[in-house]
């Protein structure tokens, strides 16, 4: 994510068009760290320490995102915008607790409240081009479409996802994950393996609600345990639940560069 102060700063005059400009720009000239994504840090409307904009590479405005809110509490607690490692987000969907974890005195990582997980419909037929699909439903503040595969490195991302990205089913788009559930690791954690088509954006490297959302319907059913560790193609994610209250998200967050973007004059 390119991420951008705008609570010391101005902000981008067009969030959408600078998304797309700097996603855009960061494909062509460095396509092994190209960019999901626009991220603009704000001041707080209510009790939290700052608030949280997201722009898709297309532009679009996402109502959530779990990788970016542990990029966002990284970022502003290291600009003075947090008053501890305990950073309070606000979001489109809702109020987001993150607890920054460190090392040597640097962040390195974190864990993020990502809401209570709403099941929109288990085994769902999806009649497609392709065939019928049977999915999992789930809405983590965005929407998911989760579909378990026997190997997800065979899985179709690039054919079945845009499709079911605009679904009849799905009047505003939705993410896409394919899953594979993988053997137990030591002391009963689950583990699955996932690929993520990502409204607005195509197959990303990670995606953190894309994590909760497989996570939480392999749980439901019965094809793994929690917690979960989500193998992603960018890394490995940790997502806990109790079945009842909030999903939680662990994992990296790590600083790539700064720099300077100049916005072409709107025409």
């Amino acid at each position: 994510f390119a991420v951008v102060d705008a609570v010391h700063g101005e902000g981008p005059r067009d969030p959408s068009r600078t998304a797309r400009e700097l996603c855009e720009a960061s494909a062509s000239q460095s396509p092994g760290l190209r960019l999901d994504g626009l991220l603009l840090v704000r001041s707080p409307a209510g009790e939290g320490d700052c608030r949280m904009e997201i722009y898709n590479s297309d532009g679009s405005r996402p109502e959530a995102c779990g990788n970016g809110l542990r990029c966002v509490a990284r970022f502003a607690r290291e600009r003075g915008l947090g008053r501890s490692d305990l950073v309070r987000v606000e979001t489109d969907a809702g109020l987001r607790r993150v607890q920054l974890a460190r090392e040597h005195d640097r962040i390195v990582a974190a864990r993020a409240t990502m809401g209570v997980p709403r099941l929109d419909g288990l085994e769902v037929e999806l009649e497609t081009p392709l065939g019928s699909v049977s999915a999992t439903l789930i809405d983590m503040g965005n929407p998911h479409c989760v579909i378990f595969v026997p190997d997800v490195r065979e899985a179709p991302v690039g054919e079945l996802g845009p499709i079911l990205e605009r679904h009849p089913r799905f009047p505003q788009r939705t993410n896409v994950e394919f899953v594979t559930p993988r053997a137990r690791t030591a002391g009963r954690r689950g583990r699955i393996a996932a690929r993520v088509w990502e409204r607005g954006v195509g197959e990303t490297t990670a995606c953190g609600t894309g994590a909760c959302a497989a996570a939480v319907a392999a749980a439901l059913s019965g094809r793994s345990e929690l917690p979960t560790d989500v193998e992603l193609p960018g890394g490995v994610l940790e997502v806990s639940w109790d079945g009842r209250g909030e999903v939680e998200l662990a994992g990296p967050c790590e600083e790539l560069g700064a720099g300077e973007w100049r916005e072409r004059p709107v025409p």
